[in-house]
């Protein structure tokens, strides 16, 4: 895959961001602003995006503008400001989330992040999430907590089909995990993270089967369908053909998993 390129957050980017977020605040009569005028914004990076944070009482479109230049702020302290990391990640989780409630798409938070993709700024949020909840700093963490029910909670319908499908679900996105090394070239950086979520997750997995095992099996799962709706697109086209009848092993187990789980 090729390298990925670094942002260029230089202190005149840092600053223009912060110029931006003021003059759209002066722009709509932010009564709020001479909260943020106080003191000069160039000079209190941290303050310009916790007043984005706390004072919301613009349009929303402002507050759309705001998060997207509150990150790149954000990058800018982060290269200039190193000193304050724990403080940085609390304020971009709360910008994700704040952009999250927005409805901003993800991939325009992807620049000030240094990723390039809408799955990568889902991970960092699911990531934040799940240090917030004293799990692994993963998002693998956060999702299995999420979705797992009690062991009482969870469907018969479920561990029957886990007893009898669970291995060929692994060995087949096992198999498809290892198709990574010999078709990188037809991988774009999407679809190279989702195999490296499932190549994880694959990895995770322990046998014999028992319940505690459910949540690995639902994240293996979630990669697939992951993958799976992505894979029909035509940049794709020569990976699918290479997968030969792997890919239709695939979809009928994510199917059915999805089925058992869910009931359709």
């Amino acid at each position: 895959m090729p390298k990925r390129a670094e942002p260029i957050v230089t202190k005149t980017a840092g600053q223009r961001a912060i110029e931006d977020i003021v003059e759209r605040r002066r722009k709509v009569h932010d009564p709020d602003l001479e909260v943020l005028l106080r003191d000069d914004p160039a000079d209190h990076p941290l303050t310009v995006i916790r007043y984005v944070l706390t004072r919301r009482r613009v349009p929303d479109w402002v507050l759309v503008g705001d998060v997207i230049d509150g990150l790149w702020v954000l990058a800018y302290v982060r290269r200039y400001c190193p000193h304050l990391p724990d403080e940085a990640d609390r304020l971009e989780h709360e910008l994700l989330e704040l952009g999250c409630t927005k409805q901003i798409a993800m991939i325009r938070m992807a620049p000030p992040l240094n990723v390039r993709s809408r799955q990568a700024v889902e991970h960092r949020i699911l990531r934040h999430r799940a240090a917030k909840l004293g799990l692994a700093r993963n998002e693998r963490a956060e999702r299995a907590h999420r979705r797992s029910p009690t062991p009482s909670a969870t469907s018969s319908a479920e561990a029957t089909w886990y007893d009898r499908h669970a291995l060929p679900l692994w060995e087949a996105a096992g198999e498809l995990v290892a198709c990574r090394a010999r078709l990188d070239h037809l991988l774009d950086d999407e679809l190279a993270e989702n195999l490296i979520g499932l190549r994880r997750a694959v990895r995770e997995m322990q046998w014999p089967l028992t319940p505690a095992q459910y949540p690995t099996l639902r994240e293996i799962g979630w990669w697939l369908e992951e993958i799976l709706d992505a894979l029909p697109a035509e940049r794709y086209a020569a990976f699918r053909e290479q997968l030969s009848d792997l890919l239709p092993r695939l979809t009928l187990l994510a199917e059915q998993q999805h089925e058992a789980r869910f009931g359709s």
